[in-house]
């Protein structure tokens, strides 16, 4: 007698699939919760499809970040907002992550540098869109974030206004 085996099915990822497979992501970024967590890591906050992250005076993206105070504002410590990543779908397949970062705090302790206007370089300031230090250092938390929760981190595409 011969023994056929049948080979199983493709299984196609799904939304609910794809949605287990970056939980542990989000469970990490909400056990590092910038609202309520004061320990120093603690930057995420977590949303239900990525995550924003923050800064604070000891870990930043450097330059002009450390030539301002920063508050905590409602916060368990002093941050200030840096970056938001969100799943990257194709069909109900995430094939990446989509960064954008915009440096308000920089726009807002330095308005004759900064602006976070679409034209700021047409009206002579710099743009806090999407500027290479914070962008380098917010692909280094996601890496951290995503290494943390034992996730394989899927391709970072940023996002351009």
């Amino acid at each position: 007698m011969r023994t056929r085996y049948l080979t199983p099915p493709t299984v196609r990822p799904s939304y609910s699939s794809e949605h287990r497979r970056m939980k542990p992501v989000l469970d990490m970024a909400r056990k590092l919760d910038v609202g309520s967590n004061p320990a120093p890591q603690a930057l995420y906050e977590a949303g239900s499809a990525g995550f924003q992250i923050w800064c604070s005076p000891q870990d930043n993206p450097g330059g002009p970040w450390n030539e301002f105070q920063m508050s905590p504002g409602s916060f368990p410590k002093a941050v200030e907002y840096v970056a938001s990543v969100h799943w990257k779908w194709d069909d109900e397949t995430i094939v990446g992550l989509e960064l954008s970062t915009c440096a308000y705090a920089l726009s807002d302790h330095f308005p004759n540098r900064f602006s976070d206007s679409l034209i700021a370089g047409r009206i002579g300031l710099q743009s806090v869109r999407n500027r290479a230090d914070d962008l380098a250092w917010a692909e280094a938390k996601i890496q951290a974030l995503f290494d943390l929760a034992g996730v394989p981190m899927p391709a970072i595409r940023i996002v351009e206004d």
